[in-house]
């Protein structure tokens, strides 16, 4: 695999990168700044889309200062609050997210970085899976879909398909009903972008569990990971993660890799049994209201 062999900061930086470079659509672009790079919606206020990626700014105080001002006013010529996310590994300076809580930043969210170093986990389960040797995941009861090609090869009723992911995200992770519209608007613009679509699981018929899989270069990104409450603990978070993978391993990915909420060690375990392995420090959104 290829993070076996990017020097550490590099694969930090490349992973950040590629996440962005998985999530462009028409109205969201990425810069190269130089010593960083720049995420940015034009369309979406959301400040999630618009990001400073991976920056390397010098560690004297003064030029330091002189780049955090230059960076900060950018934000304001966009309309946008600055939004940093620093790397995993190989931060510049070392310090770099405590001085951006000193000067007021907020760190709003955090997440582990993780890549696959042994795929083998998953092309086994993905392999017994499709050889239908699965007594213990029913596979009379399981079945698996994507937008786009169904078990049947009919392609699924767009709006019907959105809100079933919607239905599964938003248990999943506990969202507001009110905002799930939301959560369908993502969905059917990923089926509309190239490289980026969402598997789902079903228990005889219904929706129980899903990953969102984007395709960018020679990697892939994994996102969107969950499964409803009262299906879980039945090993379909690994299935669905594994049939995932085995999507971006046939494309050729060489990079595979996903982010994981510091807070969420079950789901770590759970990358860490599918071959992944986590890469350098939690890394903080941090955020100037």
């Amino acid at each position: 695999m290829l993070a076996d062999r990017i020097p550490g900061p590099e694969l930090g930086r490349r992973m950040m990168v590629h996440e962005a470079e998985a999530q462009l659509t028409p109205d969201r672009r990425l810069r190269d700044l130089g010593d960083g790079w720049l995420l940015h919606d034009g369309a979406d206020p959301e400040p999630f889309w618009t990001r400073l990626i991976a920056p390397r700014w010098p560690a004297g105080d003064a030029a330091f200062d002189r780049r955090l001002d230059e960076v900060v006013t950018l934000f304001a010529t966009l309309d946008r609050l600055p939004h940093v996310r620093p790397s995993p590994l190989g931060s510049e300076p070392v310090d770099l997210a405590g001085r951006l809580l000193e000067y007021g930043f907020e760190a709003v969210a955090a997440d582990l970085r993780m890549a696959l170093l042994d795929p083998a986990p998953c092309r086994e389960l993905a392999g017994a899976w499709a050889a239908g040797d699965g007594s213990r995941r029913a596979p009379d009861r399981l079945t698996v879909s994507r937008y786009g090609r169904d078990a049947t090869g009919r392609r699924p009723d767009r709006r019907r398909w959105a809100e079933q992911t919607s239905l599964v995200l938003g248990e999943a992770f506990a969202v507001d009903p009110l905002r799930r519209s939301l959560l369908e608007g993502d969905a059917l613009a990923c089926v509309v972008r190239a490289g980026c679509t969402i598997l789902l699981l079903y228990d005889d018929g219904e929706p129980i569990a899903v990953a969102r899989l984007a395709l960018a270069g020679d990697g892939a990104y994994l996102s969107s990971i969950g499964v409803r409450p009262a299906w879980r603990g039945r090993g379909h978070g690994a299935l669905v993660t594994a049939l995932a993978v085995a999507e971006a391993l046939a494309a050729d990915c060489r990079l595979v890799h996903l982010a994981v909420d510091v807070g969420n060690a079950a789901a770590r375990r759970l990358y860490e049994r599918l071959g992944f392995a986590v890469i350098g420090e939690a890394v903080p959104d941090l955020l100037l209201r």
